[in-house]
Parts: C-alpha cells; sequence; structure tokens
C-alpha cells in the first residue's frame, strides 16, 4: 500500500513542505526532530517542495530545535523560471 503525505519542516530560520511517502511516514511525525539527507528540492506549479525520494534518506534527530519559523514559510514564494540570453 503506497502512502503520501504533504508535511511541513522547518527551523528558527523558515520552513517548506515536504512530501514524504511510506515507511518514511513513521519518522516523521508532528513535533518529531528529523534529520534529512540527499532529498530533491522541486518546484511544482511555481511553489517549492522537497521530496524524499528512494535515495534520500530521513532519520529521527536528537538535535532539538527551539521554534520553526513558520512565518517564513518558502513554499508560500511562486518561483518563476526566466531564460537568461547570454
Amino acid at each position: 500500500m503506497n502512502q503520501v503525505a504533504e508535511c511541513i519542516v522547518g527551523d528558527e530560520f523558515g520552513c517548506v513542505k515536504l512530501m514524504a511517502f511510506d515507511e518514511q511516514l513513521n519518522t516523521i511525525k508532528e513535533g518529531a526532530t528529523i534529520t534529512i539527507r540527499n532529498a530533491n528540492a522541486n518546484v511544482v506549479k511555481e511553489h517549492l517542495r522537497i521530496e524524499i525520494d528512494r535515495w534520500a534518506k530521513v532519520e529521527a534527530s536528537k538535535i532539538t530545535v527551539g521554534s520553526v519559523k513558520t512565518s517564513r514559510n518558502l513554499s508560500d514564494i511562486e518561483y518563476e523560471l526566466v531564460s537568461v540570453k547570454a
């Protein structure tokens, strides 16, 4: 059974949307502190999103985060592809 969840992750500097799948959802819980390695940052429908694919790793972390700055959500910003002429 495939499961997917859209989560908000962040630290004292800001936050971003994260797409997590299947077994990763056992580690990613509300209020949990996690470490993410080798994830991809993609722009989907003009908004930034972090995706944890099969090569990425998510694990519980012992580092504590004081508070998450939800007022600076980088996924709320609309990004635009701009062509640069040389």
